[in-house]
């Protein structure tokens, strides 16, 4: 069952079956969890992507997060948390979202877990904008008015000059 926070962002996001089954197995963190915090194929930017994808291994959120954490430092720890949200509201994770639009291999959610809703398509003839009042723009100024400008100009240099 999809959690609140991902019902509350996006009524459409539905965890795919793989992500329900791992969630299901998550009961607490075992020695196949320390075996993935370990497992650097499980923790490196897209090859652990393709290594879940090969093998079908699924990994814990506590066990990515701490992996990420032991090999990426700071910046590991913060992506894996942002990679988990991401997850927690579209269904998969960023690297699966990748794989799926690239690969092709995706079902009919689409590769962000949204569902696929008809678009209305509004035709361009039917849409009425009104363009905001630009005739401003052509008003030249005074003849006087550019030469006055550059005069005060030229005083304001000459000032900050003098207090130097």
């Amino acid at each position: 069952m999809p959690a609140l926070a991902s019902i509350a962002l996006n009524p459409y996001a539905t965890p795919q079956p793989a992500v329900q089954a791992a969630k299901a197995d998550e009961s607490g963190f075992g020695f196949d969890d320390l075996l993935d915090l370990v497992n650097p194929l499980q923790h490196i930017p897209v090859v652990s992507t393709l290594y879940r994808h090969l093998t079908g291994d699924k990994i814990g959120t506590a066990a990515k997060i701490a992996g990420d954490a032991l090999y990426g430092g700071p910046i590991g720890f913060l992506s894996s948390v942002g990679d988990s949200l991401f997850e927690q509201i579209t269904g998969k994770n960023l690297g699966d979202t990748v794989y799926a639009y690239l690969s092709g291999e995706d079902d009919q959610t689409g590769a962000t877990g949204l569902a696929a809703a008809p678009a209305s398509v509004i035709p361009a003839s039917n849409l009425h904008v009104t363009m905001p009042d630009l005739s401003f723009l052509s008003d030249t100024p005074d003849s006087d008015t550019a030469p006055r400008a550059a005069a005060a100009y030229g005083k304001t240099l000459l000032r900050s000059y003098e207090a130097v």
